[in-house]
This record gives C-alpha cells, structure tokens and sequence, in this order.
C-alpha cells in the first residue's frame, strides 16, 4: 500500500492544531479559501475534545508530499420517519488543493476523496457492530445544489436520506 492514514488522539490534536492547520492547501479563491479554513480550524477543536475522530492521509511514496486530505468521524442520530437512528457522521472531509479531483495511480488509482469516505465506511463499520449504526451520513458541502459533489457522492453509493433532506447516506 502506498498510502497511510494517521488518527490523532485528543491530546495529539490540542497540542499540534497549528501545525496541522499549516500543512494544508486550501483553494486559491480567498472566500472559499477563509470558509475552508473556519470549518477546518472548527473541526480541529472538536477533533481536540474528544468528540470527533480526525484521520490524515499521506502518500508513503513521498510522490505527493504532506497530508492529502483529512476526515473528520462522529456518532450521532438522525431522525427518519419520526424514528431516531443512530450514524456514523462525516463532520469534515478536506482534500488538499493541490491533489483535489485527481487519480493517482499509485493510490489504487483513485482520488484521494474516495480514499478518505473508503476509511469512514470502513469505520463506520465497525462501529457499527458495536453501537448498532446502520447509516454513514454526510452533508454535502453546499447541498443538493452542487450537482457536481453530489454526482460524486452518488457514484460511491450514497443517496438523499429523503426528498426533503439534503443529508446523504449509504447504508452499511
């Protein structure tokens, strides 16, 4: 495998927020580029007290240098048809400017997105067998309005929860 995610415990997260925050690239227009970096800077302090899981990616052929893309995991529940179910959330899924909408080959020819929602099915699994979650969730960055992101999102297999949500879900 040419690739490694890192989880960063709690304590890891509060003691190198900055220096994780500084080895990213994000987008080039500045109003996109500030919102990236708010909900970044957000995640990270929920990432610090325990309440979301963060996971890096890096290339370990040092081919593509310093972290690819970042995710951010959490348990909470929605309610379907007046039921409430516990999920697994993706709070946040960050992909370095630099390596955005693009396959490498020696990544298992995918993107490094794909890699990314991979590991939070994966996760998502296993907690599952734990926790009882039977949906992975997510919140399309600009809703059902980006057409493009939830084009993508639907190719890995995900779906609107209901016609009135804008939340996407894949059922484990």
């Amino acid at each position: 495998m040419s690739y490694k995610f890192t989880k960063y415990e709690a304590k890891t997260v509060k003691l190198n927020k900055r220096s994780i925050f500084n080895v990213v690239e994000f987008h080039e227009d500045n109003r996109r580029k500030l919102r990236e970096e708010a909900l970044f800077s957000q995640t990270l302090s929920l990432a610090q007290n325990s309440n979301t899981k963060l996971y890096s990616l890096r290339d370990t052929t040092k081919e593509l240098t310093g972290i690819l893309g970042v995710i951010a995991l959490s348990v909470s529940d929605v309610t379907i048809d007046k039921t409430k179910k516990p999920v697994a959330l993706i709070d946040f899924l960050f992909v370095n400017n630099k390596y955005r909408s693009k396959t490498y080959h020696h990544l298992d020819d995918s993107k490094v997105s794909t890699l990314l929602i991979e590991l939070a099915i994966s996760k998502a699994i296993e907690a599952s067998d734990i926790l009882g979650i039977s949906y992975l969730i997510l919140y399309p960055e600009g809703g059902k309005d980006n057409l493009k992101l939830v084009e993508f999102y639907k190719s890995i297999g995900f779906d609107f929860l209901t016609n009135k949500h804008e939340w996407m879900y894949i059922k484990l």
